[in-house]
């Protein structure tokens, strides 16, 4: 199997509004409003983020993306002879997703996974309302990231099932965390076998499966200090502060929510090619990414 790219991701939110200010003021984002909610657009596609409004905060579903049809119907065929449940998207799901076919199945915390072709282009130039201009094309919209119960089965799922390649590994006490890629973009997906960092305090215990952040790239370092700015001035809590991650290199700063976890902006990234060989990191950062308030680095 070979997806191509994190292509979309949705999630459950009480807060509409707040998402909307936020996205447009802090990240940067073009919203437009649904039936349920609001999608946040970010470059030549119609949409690349999805916000249902809900009783709770939550991820929905996350969007992985193949060539075309006769690749979705490999996919299925490949799952379903390894014991994988999947289901095809009816009609109406595939018109709300603005994809004109895709399946759906669950990863071993209970993840939704969608695979799909056929995303819509938009016919109008995406124009954001900060002026930022992300990194996305070949490499999918950004990464997300996961704590997860069981490491290995979950390695494996991703690995051996869905065809991702393993970029590097971090290990920061008992915690290991997996950092695996689909194209060239170093990352899409990283998953942690424990919590996190017990002193977080984040908003609640992070349950195996919950979105621990999300990350967006820019094209310029400019627009990633602007919107640090703007955090600083109030428009959203920072979570932390301008450093270098030690294994993309990517300079960049975490915002909180509206929905309580956390985004990280950034620019700068290497990118991989296969054959690429995975290292073993010591640490995430290189300098920064502290917590506000702490002088001690606080691993991402």
């Amino acid at each position: 199997m070979q997806l191509t790219g994190l292509g979309y991701f949705g999630l459950h939110t009480q807060h509409i509004d707040p998402w909307r200010t936020f996205a447009e003021d802090v990240l940067g984002l073009s919203t437009s409003t649904t039936d349920d909610g609001l999608r946040l657009r970010m470059d030549d596609r119609d949409w690349r983020i999805a916000l249902h409004a809900a009783e709770t905060e939550g991820f929905a579903y996350a969007g992985w993306e193949v060539a075309g049809p006769t690749e979705l119907e490999a996919a299925a065929r490949e799952l379903e002879s390894a014991g994988v449940k999947t289901e095809h998207g009816d009609e109406a799901l595939c018109r709300q997703r603005d994809v004109l076919d895709l399946i759906h199945l669950r990863d071993p915390d209970g993840v939704r996974i969608e695979i799909f072709y056929g995303a819509r282009t938009a016919v109008t130039a995406f124009a954001s309302p900060t002026g930022a201009r992300f990194v996305t094309g070949e490499q999918g919209l950004g990464h997300i990231v996961f704590n997860v119960e069981d490491y290995d089965a979950t390695y494996r799922f991703y690995t051996e099932l869905l065809g991702f390649k393993a970029s590097d590994f971090c290990d920061l006490g008992r915690k290991r965390i997996a950092f695996l890629h689909t194209n060239s973009r170093h990352h899409s997906l990283a998953f942690a076998g424990l919590v996190v960092d017990p002193e977080r305090k984040p908003r609640k215990d992070i349950e195996p499966g919950e979105l621990f952040h999300f990350m967006l790239e820019v094209d310029d370092l400019d627009t990633v200090g602007l919107a640090q700015d703007r955090c600083a001035a109030g428009a959203a809590p920072l979570a932390m502060t301008l450093g270098r991650h030690s294994n993309d290199r990517m300079v960049s700063f975490y915002a909180v929510t509206p929905s309580g976890f956390e985004v990280e902006y950034g620019h700068g990234a290497i990118t991989v090619s296969d054959p690429w060989t995975a290292t073993r990191m010591a640490g995430t950062s290189v300098w920064g990414h502290r917590r506000p308030g702490r002088t001690t680095e606080v691993p991402a």
